[in-house]
């Protein structure tokens, strides 16, 4: 019977590009998609949930500073996908390259209240 796990012993199994090159922390290197590997691994929930925590407290702060008009426009609603790396790093998952949009958390924000 399997041992049961405790929450400070819960994992997260991630399932991620394989970070090949380990000197580059700034940027994917430039290639193409077929020669990454995927890599499977367990990540501390506890650890991930900081790290998510961290970054919705950061793009919180940024939308925060978002004007609520822009001209006749009423800004109601924000949405942001991140990526979880293979090594539990959470980013914002940008658009225009080969990996956007393929997985990822999506995060979007309602403006509570009817704007004026």
């Amino acid at each position: 019977m399997p041992k049961p796990t405790s929450d400070a012993d819960a994992t997260i199994s991630v399932l991620g590009l394989e970070d090949t090159d380990q000197g580059r922390t700034d940027r994917l290197s430039f290639r193409r998609l077929e020669e990454w590997r995927a890599a499977r691994t367990e990540i501390p929930a506890e650890e991930l949930r900081i790290r998510l925590d961290a970054f919705v407290s950061t793009m919180q702060g940024l939308i925060d500073s978002l004007p609520q008009r822009a001209g006749e426009f009423h800004l109601n609603e924000v949405t942001f996908s991140a990526e979880v790396s293979a090594k539990g790093t959470v980013s914002l998952l940008g658009s225009g390259g080969e990996l956007a949009g393929q997985a990822g958390i999506t995060f979007t924000f309602t403006r509570a209240g009817t704007p004026e």
